[in-house]
């Protein structure tokens, strides 16, 4: 009697060596909001250190006076007070307003960052500011005006996420666009229309700004989409806060 042979079966090939990857970065963000949040950081402290007069100069040159801006009996504004309907984004009233606005900036930034590209973002966020402080400014009328924070440049940043978000082909990112917006509207508006915001702040509140920065950024963002789709992201006297 004889036996079929036993089959030779070849022994399964060990698995591949696991691929070796790089360090992740401390920081995984896209270069203009890393340093816009940098350079607004930065500023914050040197204006919370610098003594006296010196930081006097430092406030003055950056913050957004309506009084330097639009010179009272000229027909033009001045080129100074151009100059700072951008720079008083670097300037904040103490940590918290600091914080608040880093945070959005950081989160809602790189979004919008990675969706636009640096260069449109960055055209996003000093329009933003300059809308924010120029609302401001024709609400005021002729009293003067001390604005500083960046808040309006967050705020339309903010609007720019929420419209990129509300053509995102998945539903649950259109429908938390939408909730965003009426929330984020809705706390602005009961804030600024009751006083609440600025016994919360301690301060007074540019909450004109932050409905003018919203706005600019929601209209360069949706003419952005229509020209072109975005693409996945992977001592001192107290000024007004907006």
């Amino acid at each position: 009697m004889s036996s079929d042979p036993i089959p030779f079966r070849r022994p399964p090939a060990p698995p591949p060596p696991p691929e070796e990857k790089g360090a992740e970065p401390m920081f995984n963000l896209p270069p203009a909001t890393l340093w816009l949040a940098a350079v607004i950081g930065v500023s914050f402290f040197v204006d919370l250190l610098l003594p006296g007069t010196v930081g006097r100069i430092f406030f003055d040159s950056l913050a957004f006076n309506s009084l330097t801006f639009w010179p009272p009996g000229s027909d033009l504004p001045s080129l100074t007070g151009l100059l700072t309907l951008a720079t008083y984004t670097l300037l904040h009233g103490d940590f918290m307003h600091l914080a608040l606005n880093l945070g959005f900036l950081l989160a809602f930034g790189s979004y919008v960052e990675r969706s636009m590209g640096l260069l449109p973002y960055l055209f996003l966020f000093i329009v933003c500011a300059v809308a924010g402080a120029l609302t401001e400014f024709a609400f005021r009328g002729g009293s003067e005006l001390v604005l500083i924070g960046a808040s309006g440049s967050v705020y339309g940043v903010t609007a720019a996420a929420i419209c990129f978000m509300r053509v995102d082909p998945r539903p649950d990112r259109r429908r938390t666009a939408l909730a965003f917006v009426a929330v984020l509207m809705g706390l602005n508006l009961m804030l600024g229309l009751t006083g609440l915001g600025e016994f919360l702040a301690g301060a007074q509140v540019g909450w004109k700004a932050h409905l003018g920065g919203f706005l600019a950024g929601l209209l360069i963002a949706l003419a952005y989409c229509r020209w072109r789709p975005p693409s996945a992201p992977g001592g001192r006297a107290e000024g007004l806060r907006e």
